[in-house]
């Protein structure tokens, strides 16, 4: 019994930084992403999974502590960089390291140096960045698995393909009302 209780509360904890919703199935747990659902080849996914690692690997090569306090987010080659870093010398360091990757042609750097972060905010942009999924989920005219969201002390990116303008303005619209959201920066582009 604890095994079971352990892989779920394993595969929530994982779901939930990783935008994949857990599955609970007669008692066990399947966790998937949503690649299928998503506009985008699975040749674009997996691209996209190797920029990451790339990147993140050379993040970890110049300090494990920049690499964990970096978040990366790529999306067809463009690449969303948030967190707050303990060294201000790390927002260009971060930068530069991940144009260093063949395949990036886009960096958006939204790192900051605000201090160390707290594990309350940690939390707290963990719940934002939930009720935003799932504020998207619930709108018809949005298809809600384009969108990429990252909250960073109560900022929220988000980075996607929207099918119209329409559908976009909708998506900000509704991540701006979602609770506790300072502020909304958008890196979608429209179809």
């Amino acid at each position: 019994m604890h095994f079971r209780l352990m892989i779920l509360l394993f595969a929530s904890f994982t779901a939930l930084f990783s935008g994949c919703a857990p599955v609970i199935i007669g008692g066990g747990v399947i966790t998937g992403g949503y690649v299928g659902l998503r506009d985008k080849k699975i040749g674009d996914s997996l691209s996209d999974s190797s920029l990451d690692a790339r990147i993140k690997q050379r993040l970890y090569k110049v300090s494990p502590k920049l690499f964990s306090e970096v978040s990366v987010v790529t999306d067809r080659g463009h690449v969303l960089l948030t967190g707050i870093v303990s060294n201000p010398d790390w927002i260009g360091i971060a930068e530069r390291e991940s144009w260093a990757v063949k395949g990036v042609m886009f960096v958006a750097n939204n790192l900051t140096t605000n201090g160390e972060d707290s594990i309350s905010q940690t939390m707290s942009d963990g719940f934002v960045t939930s009720a935003c999924r799932s504020a998207l989920i619930f709108k018809k005219d949005v298809r809600s698995v384009n969108y990429k969201i990252k909250t960073v002390d109560s900022v929220v990116y988000v980075r996607g393909i929207a099918r119209t303008k329409e559908e976009l303005a909708i998506v900000l619209s509704t991540l701006q009302k979602v609770r506790r959201v300072k502020k909304v920066v958008s890196y979608v582009e429209v179809e």
